[in-house]
């Protein structure tokens, strides 16, 4: 009821947590002796009790004026977010998102002939009445 009163503030990534980006690699140009800094936020994840983290190089949000104190504060920021995962009730971390890198290819959109497949309406275009 009043789990606002428990959100975390900025922090350095715990000693298990630097593990799981060593193993899941850092974008290009970041690494471990740079200023990560992380957020935390208590939620559930399939039923299940489990503590939400974003991490983020303290010393770009910095630059960019941006304040962060809680979980929420990124929100508009995605792109400073570098990892974001899950730290389950038995201490595991799980890795759920990656940032694309700044420099990363935006993909391009492109379109296709349906002339041949003219069986797929119903999975394409949802029916009206269903």
């Amino acid at each position: 009821m009043f789990e606002f009163w428990r959100r975390s503030g900025v922090r350095a990534p715990s000693t298990a947590m630097r593990r799981a980006l060593e193993v899941d690699g850092l974008p290009a140009g970041i690494d471990q002796s740079s200023t990560l800094s992380t957020v935390e936020l208590r939620g559930k994840y399939a039923g299940r009790g489990v503590t939400y983290f974003r991490v983020f190089e303290a010393t770009r949000i910095a630059e960019s004026g941006v304040s962060v104190r809680a979980y929420g504060d990124l929100d508009a920021y995605p792109t400073f977010v570098l990892r974001a995962g899950r730290i389950e009730k038995d201490g595991s971390i799980v890795i759920t998102a990656r940032s694309a890198g700044l420099d990363a290819p935006v993909p391009q959109r492109q379109t296709t002939d349906r002339a041949g497949h003219g069986d797929d309406e119903h999975i394409v275009f949802r029916p009206e009445n269903g």
